[in-house]
């Protein structure tokens, strides 16, 4: 095994391990945003740190997608990928907008 095939292994060792820190770890804080949002109660705050959290779990759960790649055709990963971001993304902007409202009042 010569220098520059280890050097490729340890890249993408340590890129696949990146990948499935950022889903744990984004999966633990989506699970704590949501926990501190159920404990609020239905208030304002709690309302808008509900809809963050669940953008949180779904932007996560789209990530996944990325380590599914290998087993499925690109273009079904690609739109679970870009779906799943979305409607996370979008849960967290209706949260900010949300609250926006709330303290606009």
């Amino acid at each position: 095994m010569n220098g520059e095939d280890t050097i490729a292994y340890a890249s993408a060792f340590t890129g696949s391990i990146s990948l499935w820190l950022a889903v744990i770890i984004g999966i633990i804080a989506s699970v704590l945003v949501l926990r501190a949002a159920h404990k609020m109660g239905g208030g304002l705050f709690g309302g808008v740190l509900k809809l963050i959290g669940v953008g949180m779990l779904i932007v996560a759960l789209g990530t996944i997608s990325i380590i599914l790649a290998p087993w499925f055709p690109p273009t079904i990963t690609a739109s679970i990928h870009v779906v799943f971001f979305s409607a996370g993304y979008i849960c967290m902007v209706l949260g900010a907008n949300k609250l926006l409202k709330g303290i606009m009042q």
